[in-house]
């Protein structure tokens, strides 16, 4: 087998381990290619030599890379990312690309999602009436800086209801994943802090806005604390283990585990996303993580008085901001 043999079979390799388990890679390799399937299994044979068009298109589409392949060493990692803009990966594809990438974990029976949760995680804002247009706008004004958003002040009407329903699509999709999340008691303070900044700086068309959005996120809290208590939401499938630490600050990196696959996502500048399937540097994240959670306090299903402390002082949180807004 010849260099070049070895590199387009590992190269294939990272795209049959994007494909869900009962999807045909001959299949996939055909429809994407526009090839005859003879043709796809000759790609996968080592046959025939894959054009750079099409490493690129495979790359696009499944978000893998050569990168690391022409490598040396594992000391480069190879990202896939999009940066959010205005014009063209808007706000409604970067929601669109959150579904399609929790999607990707539905067809796998053994699958799981770690989560180590800088803010609460954003997929459960969607699902409460006011807080999910809240956070939808704050990205769009205070990040993005998206011009129909400009010096007009929060109002849930100014957010299109496609996007609301496509955030409590993301939310049921999150809520129905088997997933660890890890939490601290700094978990709370940022979406605190978005909400205290509005009401100083007047940025709520309604007054009473701000301590209606506390009263959504105590519920919110309260939601999650009764999944905490079963383990899981609607369905025992559903795992949920969440885990306290106090150990490191979190920086919101999301792992997902599909089998023997595994990709990794490291959010940077609040909305872009790093994304890789490099199988070291997922292994190395998995191990961080793993040892992240041995040295946290699980307080879902067991640890009853660790988890009651801890909800109360989130629900505490809020309420001494809605006192002061009030």
């Amino acid at each position: 087998m010849t260099l070049t043999d070895n590199i387009q079979s590992a190269f294939l390799d990272q795209v049959k381990r994007r494909l869900a388990p009962n999807l045909s890679m001959a299949d996939e390799l055909s429809d994407i290619l526009n090839i005859s399937r003879d043709s796809a299994y000759r790609r996968i044979r080592g046959e025939t030599i894959l054009s750079l068009d099409e490493v690129k298109t495979l790359c696009n589409r499944f978000g893998v890379s050569v990168d690391s392949l022409l490598s040396p060493s594992n000391e480069m990692v190879s990202f896939h990312y999009r940066v959010v803009d205005s014009k063209h990966f808007t706000f409604d594809k970067w929601l669109k690309s959150v579904l399609h990438n929790l999607e990707m974990l539905v067809p796998f029976t053994d699958k799981q999602l770690i989560y180590f949760a800088k803010d609460i995680p954003v997929f459960y804002y969607f699902n409460s009436p006011l807080m999910g247009p809240f956070k939808m706008f704050f990205w769009m004004n205070s990040v993005l800086k998206e011009e129909d958003y400009q010096d007009v002040p929060f109002s849930p009407d100014l957010i299109p209801k496609e996007l609301v329903t496509l955030g409590e699509k993301i939310w049921r999709r999150y809520t129905e994943t088997p997933r660890i999340e890890i939490w601290s008691e700094e978990t709370l303070n940022v979406t605190l802090r978005q909400i205290e900044f509005y009401h100083e700086c007047g940025f709520f068309a309604n007054p009473q806005h701000a301590a209606q959005l506390c009263d959504e996120y105590i519920l919110l809290v309260r939601e999650i604390r009764s999944w905490a208590t079963l383990g899981y939401r609607d369905k025992p499938e559903n795992k949920f283990h969440l885990y306290k630490n106090d150990l490191l600050i979190a920086d919101n990196t999301i792992l997902f585990r599909m089998g023997d696959k595994r990709v990794t996502f490291i959010p940077y500048n609040t909305m872009n996303i790093l994304t890789t399937s490099q199988e070291p540097f997922c292994k190395q994240t998995e191990d961080y993580l793993v040892n992240l959670i041995n040295k946290s306090v699980l307080i879902s299903t067991t640890g009853e008085k660790e988890r009651a402390k801890f909800f109360n002082q989130m629900e505490q949180k809020i309420i001494q901001l809605k006192n002061r807004i009030v």
